[in-house]
């Protein structure tokens, strides 16, 4: 194999290495964990679960863990706080503190001054703002890279918080089973309409990179037929999508999908939750600053 030239970034297209290897692979926890606690939250907010917003809440503490591990000088992140006008991080940092002060407080007056219905009212709707937050803005921290073009589409916040909202839903599907039978099957035609809406996004975020450019068309190659096809097509569309929308289809016609067939569905979103991550941080590559002769 041929060594690498220090020149080579002017002239070749290069893996970044940040936000995927060694280190890096802390951030694309980061960005899973972030995404699927904020749906987990919006969820379960909805329809009542006290249970499933105390995991979005642990969720959102892990992520905060995940940052931390993936900083060389964890000390020092507070410096981030410093710039929120120019730096997603930053203010992904905030979003991640207002949720999880604004959810502690509301889980403590939920858990034992529940007659304190409107000040657990105004919290779950605060609360469920930063948990959009958190979940939408990882998108928006990849996106900003415009140097690295398969990344730098307004598509990828819509498909990260989308896909954060599927996980978040399997997740309380999960808590949810064994429980009230209405609210079990209102939950699976919700995951049903998320899973398209999914899939929809995914084809139209790789059709439109296709034609934005050479850089993020060599990108999208990688993921469907190159290095990243076996990532792509098992981990994200496999687990993510197919196997979820066939047990969900089944267990429409058939009335009612049985305990094992709900457990894999909801495994299978959460594997091809965190594929996606991986998969489009892994195909992001820097474009050369010269044609390559």
């Amino acid at each position: 194999m041929s060594q690498i030239k220090p020149y080579d970034f002017m002239v070749k297209y290069q893996q970044q290495k940040d936000w995927i290897d060694g280190r890096g692979n802390f951030i694309a926890f980061a960005f899973f964990l972030g995404g699927i606690s904020g749906g987990l939250y919006l969820a379960a907010a909805y329809f009542d679960s006290l249970l499933g917003m105390f995991v979005a809440w642990l969720l959102s503490l892990l992520m905060g863990v995940s940052y931390m591990a993936h900083l060389s000088h964890p000390f020092r992140s507070w410096r981030m706080f410093m710039k929120p006008g120019t730096s997603w991080i930053a203010r992904g940092f905030i979003f991640i503190m207002l949720f999880i002060g604004l959810t502690t407080i509301q889980l403590i007056l939920s858990q034992w001054v529940p007659e304190a219905t409107g000040a657990i009212t105004v919290l779950k709707v605060l609360a469920g703002i930063f948990a959009f937050a958190q979940s939408i803005y990882t998108g928006f921290a990849v996106s900003y890279v415009s140097a690295i073009k398969v990344w730098n589409s307004a598509i990828v916040p819509i498909l990260f918080v989308t896909c954060g909202l599927s996980g978040g839903l399997a997740i309380l599907l999960a808590i949810t089973m064994g429980g009230d039978h209405a609210q079990l099957v209102m939950l699976e035609n919700v995951i049903r309409v998320v899973l398209i809406a999914l899939a929809i996004i995914i084809g139209v975020y790789l059709w439109n990179t296709t034609y934005s450019s050479t850089a993020a068309s060599d990108a999208v190659k990688r993921l469907i037929g190159g290095s990243l096809a076996l990532l792509f097509w098992i981990g994200v569309f496999l687990f993510g999508i197919a196997i979820p929308i066939i047990i969900s289809i089944t267990s429409y016609f058939a009335g009612e999908a049985s305990s094992g067939l709900l457990i894999t569905a909801i495994v299978s979103e959460i594997i091809g939750g965190l594929a996606l991550r991986f998969a489009i941080l892994k195909a992001g590559m820097y474009t050369p600053l010269l044609p390559a002769e």
